[in-house]
């Protein structure tokens, strides 16, 4: 019997693309909603998509 192989993290392919909500949609279908220190961050360029999607990346 084979055990399930986690799934390893991939960078995002988010090319700078920007956050123009209070809520990050992550490539598994998920919906993350962002704490107001992350949008304040987005918002004074200290943080990015592919960041924050590494962020929240939650193996399988």
């Amino acid at each position: 019997m084979n055990a399930p192989q986690a799934r390893e993290y991939q960078e995002s392919k988010i090319e700078d693309e920007p956050i123009l909500g209070p809520v990050l949609a992550l490539p598994d279908g998920r919906i993350q909603p962002l704490t107001w220190m992350e949008r304040l961050m987005v918002r004074l360029h200290l943080t990015n998509a592919k960041t924050l999607e590494a962020r929240y990346f939650r193996p399988a």
